[in-house]
């Protein structure tokens, strides 16, 4: 299994209160349990693929309206 090896520090992202994380572009790492801007699809420290949608139901139909999503 891959484990975090400290990389993923370098590129934390600060929260600011009444913003949505994945609406300013930050991605999470599941392993880490951390928030990042980071360019690639997957972790620098642990190679899992970076979520970047909220798992909960009302949160992901809120993003998907800030980004003008359309199911066809």
């Amino acid at each position: 299994m891959n484990t975090c090896k400290g990389i993923c520090v370098r590129f934390k992202a600060k929260s600011y209160k009444g913003k949505n994380r994945y609406e300013m572009g930050q991605k999470c790492c599941t392993k880490c349990d951390i928030f990042m801007f980071y360019d690639d699809v997957r972790c620098p420290c642990c190679a899992c693929k970076l979520r970047i949608t909220p798992r909960g139901n009302k949160s992901r139909k809120k993003l998907q309206v800030i980004r003008n999503f359309i199911w066809i």
